[in-house]
């Protein structure tokens, strides 16, 4: 999703082979944000990479998205790691979609200061879109990956790899010397729900500009509220390491 999505998916098919698991279907998803706003890009995505030409994505992610809800209603699981625009696209092209999705997951937003967190102020409206579905929802927000912050050179053990030289590479264009594992640490909340503290389910409102509140209350969004940051930083480096 977001961006160069052929780009992306050629990326994610070069990690994937990498680890074996080369039969994975990857899909091209919506590349321009249902909100208008200008995509951002660093310019670095894949240049760590090399040559990405024998790789390719297949076409129609949100066709995927509403396929797999209807093959697997009231079982499937999502989990959003980016700008949330191939799932409102998909409660668009399906108005049974959103009751066919048993959770979705993400990493979004910040509760805890009047800030528009990326993957939020980066499609508005479609964020705006999913919190409003109904579709049980956990949230691992910034204010929470934050909590987490890795030395870069922690990472060192991974050497000249694809995903060694991406870190460094990030590290030096953003000129930090941590990293957060704001995506991996939504997956963790899957996988190994006891890292976390995660609020009753509550609604969640999105502004125009992206800031994200949480109320407690009748709604169907829970927040991770904080974690185990020595178990966490444990399992995201375990994770790299396999």
């Amino acid at each position: 999703v977001y961006g160069d999505v052929s780009l992306r998916a050629k990326i994610a098919l070069k990690y994937l082979q990498g680890s074996g698991l080369g039969a994975v279907p990857v899909y091209c998803g919506e590349s321009a944000p249902i909100s208008g706003r200008e995509v951002w890009h660093s310019g670095l995505e894949g240049s760590a990479l090399g040559d990405l030409s024998d790789f390719a994505g297949r076409e129609g992610g949100v066709d995927f998205l509403v396929n797999s809800a209807r093959e697997f209603s009231g079982e499937l699981e999502i989990l959003a790691i980016g700008p949330l625009t191939n799932i409102a696209r998909a409660m668009e092209v399906d108005g049974g979609f959103a009751s066919r999705v048993k959770r979705i997951w993400m990493m979004g937003g910040d509760y805890s200061r009047d800030f528009a967190e990326h993957n939020m102020k980066c499609d508005v409206v479609a964020a705006q879109k999913v919190f409003a579905s109904g579709v049980a929802i956990t949230v691992m927000p910034l204010d929470v990956t934050r909590q987490v912050a890795i030395p870069v050179s922690d990472f060192d053990f991974l050497g000249e790899s694809d995903l060694g030289r991406e870190i460094r590479l990030w590290a030096e264009f953003k000129k930090l010397d941590i990293n957060n594992p704001h995506d991996l640490m939504a997956l963790l909340s899957v996988v190994d729900g006891g890292l976390f503290d995660v609020s009753e389910a509550g609604g969640v409102v999105v502004s125009d500009n992206g800031v994200t509140t949480h109320s407690m209350g009748d709604g169907n969004v829970s927040i991770v509220r904080s974690c185990d940051v020595s178990r966490v930083k444990a399992a995201v480096l375990a994770a790299l390491g396999r």
